[in-house]
């Protein structure tokens, strides 16, 4: 009798522990989806408000502006330093008063707001939302030309040994990373001589509409506009048709997509007709093919006014030369096909003595990056071109294995019901410039586009929910 009793009881106990287990999962999952719910549809909300006021937020002041009037609305505590970053904090509710305190470091460039949206509200979105969880600091901070300098003002009482910080930017590839790569910025440029035009018909090329962006692991199959146009020149040439350039123009900052470019050329009269049947055929399949892909593109060309000026015939040849010697898309692959450094042509401006062209940069191996350095710089030199490395940023390496990445992976498996890999991010970061501050605070780097700003924002708060049970500090 006693043994039936014993088994009796052991069965009720295993019930009400299956019980209890189940009514904690389905807690565990309806809290989800409520978070879920209600982050989609704030988070939309900042997006939209971001959206509609993109046009009139065109410099780093305006956007400081922006920033502060926001959290003046919302009841957010805030200052703003000598630098112009503007710092949001949070306090700590009493349950999780010993949770180690979290950082958001969001970096914006004013030239492609449009592009900086999704961090931004990433960041908005955490700050108002955490009412009840650990200490949050989130620090927006102008960065353009990978110009993160702005953070070195910022005080080191944000990044103790104990601090957890998510250096937020924005890439076409999102991502949460543990290693983000090496940059160089470059100036290049290139003497000009001009003549009055030979030809007495002119036409104005132009590629825009594209969404441009930081330039990443994608650059390969990004639409770059000012390559585009200059490999239109050498296919002109190698048709025959002879041209005379008057300008070229593109890009906004050295280390962002060119959004769109322009060459304006004088054609040979007799040659024209030839000329329009190539740019139909080129602009019809152009849209065919990449309209899909990149929704608001167009490739034209109009005539236009004969300009006063064109570039001399030998300057044309050198500055083609040159350009087509210049690196842009994937430099390295390791033996295993990982990306390992990349460069891009961002920007090229014509003038009434020379030509300047920008590019950027990154690698994940420092030694390949000094390869790089050299050898642009040895181009420019063979080609009597100027050459000026105008910017660098250093390799930032921290561990997917410590304590804070595991963590945040469990947070993105509870929001997102999917396992997180952390993928090295081959574009520059704030994160060396934090490690700076502070060489033993935690830092994980997030990239986000639209597709995952939802997945990244959910992580992030989840993190800050679970912080006050993390056992591993």
């Amino acid at each position: 009798m006693k043994s039936k009793k014993f088994l009796v009881v052991m069965l009720i106990i295993c019930l009400i522990a299956t019980l209890s287990a189940l009514t904690s999962c389905n807690s565990t999952k309806n809290q989800t989806e409520d978070l879920s719910s209600k982050l989609k549809n704030k988070l939309e909300a900042y997006k939209t408000d971001l959206n509609d006021s993109a046009n009139t937020l065109s410099s780093d002041a305006k956007i400081e502006n922006y920033l502060v009037n926001w959290a003046k609305s919302k009841g957010i505590k805030y200052s703003k330093d000598s630098a112009g970053n503007v710092i949001m904090t949070r306090k700590t509710s009493t349950s999780y008063k010993d949770v180690d305190p979290t950082v958001i470091v969001c970096t914006y460039n004013h030239k492609q707001f449009n592009n900086y949206i999704n961090p931004i509200a990433l960041a908005l979105y955490t700050v108002k939302n955490n009412e009840s969880t650990g200490k949050l600091t989130v620090i927006f901070s102008a960065a353009s030309e990978n110009d993160y300098s702005d953070l070195e003002s910022l005080s080191s009482k944000y990044f103790t040994s104990k601090s957890k910080v998510f250096c937020i930017g924005s890439a076409e590839k999102g991502a949460f990373s543990a290693k983000s790569g090496a940059s160089s910025s470059y100036k290049f440029t290139k003497a000009v001589s001009y003549n009055s035009p030979a030809y007495t018909k002119a036409y104005k090329i132009t590629i825009s509409g594209l969404p441009g962006g930081q330039p990443d692991s994608k650059v390969s199959s990004y639409l770059n506009p000012i390559t585009r146009l200059e490999s239109l020149l050498r296919s002109l040439k190698s048709s025959s048709i002879n041209f005379e350039i008057a300008n070229f123009s593109g890009g906004d900052d050295s280390t962002l997509y060119a959004k769109s470019a322009t060459v304006t050329i004088c054609v040979d009269p007799n040659k024209e007709e030839s000329f329009i049947e190539k740019m139909d055929n080129l602009t019809q399949n152009f849209s065919k093919k990449k309209t899909d892909e990149y929704p608001g593109v167009k490739y034209t060309y109009k005539k236009v006014s004969v300009p006063s000026k064109v570039m001399s015939t030998t300057g044309c040849n050198k500055l083609m030369n040159f350009m087509y010697t210049l690196l842009d898309g994937v430099y390295y692959k390791d033996d295993d096909d990982n990306l390992v450094s990349i460069n891009s042509i961002d920007y090229i401006k014509t003038t009434q003595s020379k030509t300047i062209i920008k590019s950027v940069a990154y690698s994940l191996d420092p030694v390949n990056l000094k390869e790089i350095d050299r050898g642009e710089e040895t181009l420019c030199t063979l080609s009597g071109a100027g050459f000026k490395k105008t910017g660098s940023v250093k390799l930032w390496e921290g561990s997917s294995d410590s304590d804070f990445a595991k963590a945040v992976s469990t947070a993105y498996n509870e929001y997102s019901t999917s396992s997180l890999t952390y993928t090295d991010s081959v574009e520059a970061s704030s994160a060396s410039y934090i490690k700076k501050l502070n060489n033993k605070c935690n830092i994980i780097c997030v990239t986000v586009n639209d597709n995952v700003v939802e997945d990244c924002t959910g992580t992030i708060v989840q993190y800050l929910i679970n912080s006050n049970t993390d056992t591993t500090k």
